[in-house]
């Protein structure tokens, strides 16, 4: 467009000269050549032409840069001597002075050098620039915003697919491993990074269900011999005859066999867990009654288990209580969350409240005993991870990472508040 401005400019300064030159000449040769035209006659003619241009004066000068005609008496051009020798050299120079245009042309005659001088306004060429000026900015500007759209519409339209699989990338976790990518029926390169990164994943499921199965098959398989350790140990400890010394050692090897036996029962349920990923059945269940079934397994497995109970904003309609959940995961949460508040209370009493509220539930249970010293209580569902509040309680540091991997199948979000130096609170948040 810029080309296109400065070609019609340059077009319309050369038309311009042009006519200018035109009108120049004529004048030069009536004037000078026929002797029946007058100063006063050509000036009548300059003065009363058709193709007068607006604002335009001739003048015409003789050899010694004498004015011997001049067709309007208002505002002479002035030209240094040294214009009048450049134009003597070139035959012909054209300046720009403000919105006037002057053109010197050298004309001759009867071996005599005349000097014509025209000066005029393109007043209708101009404004012809002017309007083009603003008719290719306009151009520019809707061309631009058009292409722009399109680009960007296009482009949006073209990288759909890879916000498509941004968005199922951000939802794939350890639960969901069996995501894959749409493949389109084009080939392209956006189709083949779908079909490299289904590759990839199922590399990494297959690899992620070997791992589970020989995690699954080892803890079972060590489970028996455990276990077999652990009663031959217990059988010997009924000998009365064994020396102190021995008594100690058996006592310190069996329960280092019940610690081992807790972990292959922790890594089993861990195991269970993982298996369970692909064929969790979420049907409507009630907390209360989950809460209620754990609570009897921590009594049986210690009698000395304590349970406070109590429900906030009850309702009378049961199915406020129910949530949507698998029933058998959901009790090895509520199994491991109050056997963990049981463990590590310092009176065997955990307190349980369940807090309905109008799109969501909360279990809230609290214990009181040491607390664990650490900054951010998330890592503490970390795997294998013991907080510093496990004196000598035994444990495989499993049972929260459990409860946390479960809940994530169901999400609900869990927390773990200390409430106090001597106060440990876990929450967990059902959506209703």
């Amino acid at each position: 467009m810029l080309i296109v401005y400065f070609l019609f400019a340059d077009f319309r300064k050369e038309e311009f000269v042009d006519r200018m030159a035109e009108k120049a000449e004529t004048t030069a040769r009536l004037l000078i050549d026929v002797k029946e035209i007058t100063p006063n006659t050509q000036k009548t003619f300059d003065q009363n032409s058709i193709n007068r241009l607006y604002k335009e004066k001739t003048q015409v000068f003789d050899e010694k840069k004498k004015l011997i005609y001049s067709s309007s008496d208002k505002g002479d051009v002035r030209w240094t001597d040294a214009e009048f020798e450049q134009l003597k050299q070139e035959g012909r120079v054209f300046k720009n002075s403000q919105e006037i245009e002057v053109l010197g042309l050298l004309y001759q005659s009867q071996r005599k050098d005349y000097y014509v001088l025209i000066s005029a306004s393109d007043t209708y060429g101009n404004r012809k620039l002017v309007y083009l000026k603003y008719l290719l900015l306009g151009a520019f500007i809707t061309g631009t915003t058009f292409v722009w759209v399109l680009s960007f519409s296009i482009s949006k339209k073209s990288l759909e697919p890879l916000d498509v699989f941004r968005r199922q990338i951000q939802e794939i976790a350890d639960n969901e491993l069996t995501i894959r990518l749409p493949q389109a029926k084009r080939e392209d390169e956006i189709n083949a990074l779908a079909n490299s990164f289904n590759q990839m994943m199922d590399r990494i499921d297959n690899a992620y269900n070997r791992q589970r199965e020989f995690t699954s098959q080892a803890s079972h398989e060590l489970r028996t011999p455990v276990a077999r350790i652990a009663a031959q140990v217990e059988n010997m400890l009924h000998v009365h005859e064994l020396e102190p010394e021995i008594r100690n050692y058996l006592v310190s090897v069996a329960e280092d066999a019940f610690h081992l036996s807790e972990i292959i029962t922790s890594l089993i349920s861990f195991a269970e867990v993982n298996n369970h990923r692909n064929s969790v059945s979420f049907n409507p269940v009630r907390l209360d009654e989950i809460i209620f079934s754990a609570a009897s397994e921590v009594s049986a497995l210690d009698s000395d288990f304590k349970l406070k109970f109590e429900i906030e904003n009850y309702s009378a309609d049961e199915t406020d209580m129910e949530i949507k959940a698998d029933d058998k995961l959901l009790k090895i949460v509520m199994l491991n969350l109050l056997k963990n508040a049981f463990l590590y209370s310092d009176n065997q009493l955990v307190e349980c409240c369940i807090k309905q509220h109008n799109k969501s539930i909360d279990v809230v249970i609290t214990n009181t005993g040491p607390v664990p010293q650490v900054k951010d209580t998330a890592i503490l569902f970390n795997t294998f991870y013991r907080g510093s509040n496990i004196r000598t309680k035994s444990g495989t540091g499993i049972g929260l990472s459990i409860v946390k991997r479960v809940l994530d199948y169901h999400h609900a979000p869990i927390s773990y508040n200390i409430i106090d130096s001597n106060t440990n609170q876990v929450v967990v948040t059902f959506l209703l």
